[in-house]
């Protein structure tokens, strides 16, 4: 019956995917704006002597897709460079956003690639996998993200009505703990463990930023906030930056503590007579197998906001160490900061869960 279901469920995975997937290959009527399909593309290419660098110069042929203009054939002129610091290469089959003149038979100007069926494909992937991965537990995860999604949308609007007089890292902190709730209640349902990793976490939490916020502060001088991209339009810098500082490890700390709180529950439900000495014991053991693997996805993460810029920075003839120290100052402290929250959500979550799952004259496990 099992295996049935099973088949049932991949057939109808199956069937929502491909559907999905043709959609986004033919939605060109959702977009107002004129789309163009490149169909063929004659391209030249000079190099720089000084440099090294290739220049495009790509003659584009393609068919409107949308609009009152579809079926036009136009072409137009693209100017790109090997780097794509600045601009950008197409290629056959691209689709593009355009301006069109009046008679739809000229190119004004053109911006972006169409890339929302990249995305879908993407998150059909994704979607399958997690249902088929972890079945309901999965369901429950996609209607956890689901809310979260919703609550952070419903913040940002908030702020941007109220910003005048809301504060951002107030308001943050309550989202903080509406995720941290949400997420574990949901995936992991009610019972003691989740109590306990709900504390543990929110406890973490808060620790954590404390301490980050007070070195910050007693460290006395302005942080370089002017490496931080459209920082000019954001109100309120320095708390959007605390903001990061405080929603950077919460998934890590999150997931240290309902794996802690789970562990030491299942040991218990094992042995409801173990004694809280070997409980914790073992609730230590399981913590240096989470802490590394948590501190290099922080690290990892790092990377990727860093490495890229960093780059580009030694490409123009300055050195890493100066790169580093100019324009990833922001992003390492916020790593740290989440670091130094991931080592303090072990003792945390050790102490809470064997507060609440450990009663005295237990007589099982907590579910």
């Amino acid at each position: 019956m099992k295996n049935k279901n099973l088949i049932v469920l991949l057939i109808i995975l199956f069937v929502i995917s491909i559907i999905s997937i043709v959609f986004v290959y033919n939605d060109y009527f959702l977009y107002k704006r004129p789309i163009l399909k490149i169909s063929s593309i004659k391209e030249e290419v000079e190099t720089s002597e000084m440099t090294n660098e290739k220049y495009y110069t790509q003659t584009i042929y393609g068919t409107i897709k949308n609009g009152k203009y579809k079926g036009n054939k136009v072409q137009l002129i693209n100017h790109a460079t090997k780097s794509g610091v600045y601009d950008e290469r197409f290629h056959k089959k691209s689709e593009l956003f355009v301006e069109l003149t009046n008679n739809g038979k000229e190119v004004v100007s053109f911006s972006q690639i169409k890339r929302d069926k990249y995305l879908v494909i993407l998150l059909v992937i994704f979607l399958d996998l997690i249902l088929l991965v972890a079945g309901k537990k999965g369901v429950k995860t996609l209607i956890s993200l689901a809310i979260n999604i919703i609550i952070s949308m419903v913040a940002i609007f908030t702020f941007q009505e109220h910003y005048k007089t809301l504060n951002m890292l107030i308001l943050y902190f309550g989202i903080s703990i509406m995720f941290i709730i949400t997420s574990l209640f949901i995936t992991n349902g009610k019972g003691k463990k989740t109590l306990a990793a709900v504390s543990s976490a929110i406890a973490s939490m808060f620790i954590s930023f404390g301490l980050a916020f007070f070195v910050i502060k007693i460290y006395g001088k302005p942080l370089p906030y002017w490496t931080l991209e459209y920082i000019e339009a954001v109100h309120q810098y320095e708390n959007f930056f605390y903001v990061t500082i405080l929603l950077s490890g919460l998934g890590a700390i999150m997931d240290i503590s309902i794996t802690i709180s789970s562990s030491l529950n299942e040991l218990i439900v094992k042995d409801p007579k173990i004694k809280l000495k070997n409980l914790v014991k073992s609730g230590r053991e399981i913590s240096k197998d989470i802490v590394g693997t948590m501190t290099n996805v922080m690290l990892f993460t790092c990377y990727t906001s860093i490495i890229p810029l960093a780059l580009l920075l030694i490409k123009n003839n300055i050195i890493l160490g100066e790169a580093i120290s100019r324009y990833g100052k922001i992003e390492l402290i916020v790593v740290l900061t989440s670091c130094i929250a991931i080592v303090l959500a072990i003792p945390i979550s050790l102490f809470i869960s064997t507060f609440i799952l450990k009663p005295q004259n237990s007589k099982g496990g907590n579910k």
